[in-house]
């Protein structure tokens, strides 16, 4: 993102990490109806299944796999969001067909990613992680004071939490590169726009360093 592209905000792309001392990383619908295959071109990936983001996921997966590691290094709660299966398209605008993923695939997180004995696994019914589930009553109790958001869709299911993050009055840090979506459209607009109202869009590698400071 561009700092010309910002000029219309009165603002600029490049902003210092704004810190705060005990952060939850959020790691959204990161499940194997979005990821897909490895290896697949984004077409083939949509045609073995429709809701899955091709390359550009397993591209944000190495640094989401990073995050996860800094997160339970520095003690930071961890938790997952998945769709609720018993619910499958509920979050979603397009009907389901027989092509669309199973239920359960909606829901199962990658063993690469499995979350540890502890780590909180919310099941959420529509595309905020907040709407109908009680994540920010957890987040309260685990007396967080800001957000690290991950996942996907970014233009989805991460934007609809950005901003519920953001109402519910923690400062949000939406990791660039640990974020994606099946077009780059969708997720260049999106960043841009979560940047300038919501949040703050910065690398994986900032957010860690900026974090280091203030912790």
């Amino acid at each position: 993102m561009s700092d010309e592209a910002y000029k219309g905000f009165g603002a600029s792309a490049e902003r210092a990490v704004e810190a705060g001392q005990r952060p939850a990383l959020l790691i959204i619908d990161v499940v194997t109806a979005f990821l897909g295959e490895r290896g697949l071109s984004l077409e083939e990936s949509i045609a073995d299944r429709p809701l899955s983001c091709g390359p550009a996921g397993w591209s944000a997966l190495t640094h989401i796999k990073e995050l996860i590691e800094w997160a339970r290094e520095k003690d930071f709660p961890v938790i997952y969001t998945v769709g609720d299966s018993g619910i499958l398209g509920g979050a979603l605008t397009r009907p389901v067909d027989e092509r669309q993923s199973s239920h359960s695939e909606i829901a199962e997180i990658p063993d690469m990613l499995a979350p540890l004995p502890g780590e909180a696994v919310i099941a959420k019914p529509r595309a905020s992680a907040f709407f109908g589930t009680p994540l920010a009553a957890l987040l309260v109790k685990q007396k967080v004071d800001s957000l690290v958001v991950a996942g996907c869709t970014t233009s989805g299911c991460v934007r609809a939490s950005v901003v519920d993050g953001h109402s519910h009055g923690w400062p949000v840090v939406i990791a660039e590169d640990a974020v994606f979506d099946r077009a780059k459209l969708s997720h260049d607009v999106s960043l841009f726009e979560m940047n300038a109202k919501y949040g703050q869009v910065a690398s994986s590698k900032d957010i860690m360093e900026a974090y280091a400071v203030t912790a």
